[in-house]
């Protein structure tokens, strides 16, 4: 087994030694890697691709905090993918949460889904793909759209978090639009 140091680890103890010149570089080869390797795996998950370089920055600064917990007498690339993972996960989290409070669906869309009043035609496609949902899926749609209830004032009808309910609309929305495009 091969016991020299790799690049990126020599890097390292020379910035323990003070060499900031060295841990900047290895900071701009880690980015220069992450851009390459986090977009697949972003959209893998389906996240926009495009967050790229707001988390490459999170996992630079998550390395910068916690770079005094590498010990120096094993490998550095392992613990480096720990902190990768650990970010990464973290920011796929927080990224998910936000798209789960913001459809981002215009009302013009929403009513072609629905279908609109003004056209019996598509007042009963829009009963009949309604019903098809799931009874949750339903009744949140039934009152954020159709009644115009607030999320907050749905929740509480129906004893769930802000988040269940928008989670819920927007899997609906989802069911909706895939039953509108077979009509």
């Amino acid at each position: 087994m091969d016991h020299s140091k790799t690049g990126w680890e020599e890097a390292m103890l020379a910035e323990r030694r003070g060499d900031a010149k060295a841990y900047s570089n290895l900071l701009g080869e880690i980015a220069r890697s992450l851009r390459r390797s986090i977009p697949g795996k972003l959209k893998r998950m389906g996240i926009d691709p495009q967050e790229t370089e707001d988390i490459v920055q999170e996992i630079l600064i998550g390395l910068h905090n916690k770079r005094h917990t590498w010990d120096s007498t094993r490998p550095f690339k392992p613990w480096l993918a720990g902190v990768v993972r650990y970010k990464l996960t973290d920011a796929v989290r927080r990224l998910s949460r936000e798209r789960a409070k913001h459809a981002d669906i215009e009302i013009e869309e929403l009513a072609e889904m629905i279908g609109t009043l003004s056209d019996p035609s598509r007042a009963i496609d829009a009963e009949r793909n309604l019903a098809k949902l799931p009874p949750q899926q339903h009744e949140v749609v039934k009152a954020l759209a159709i009644e115009g209830q607030s999320v907050r004032t749905t929740a509480e009808k129906l004893d769930r978090s802000e988040a269940a309910v928008r989670v819920t609309f927007s899997r609906a929305l989802s069911r909706l639009f895939t039953f509108s495009r077979s009509n």
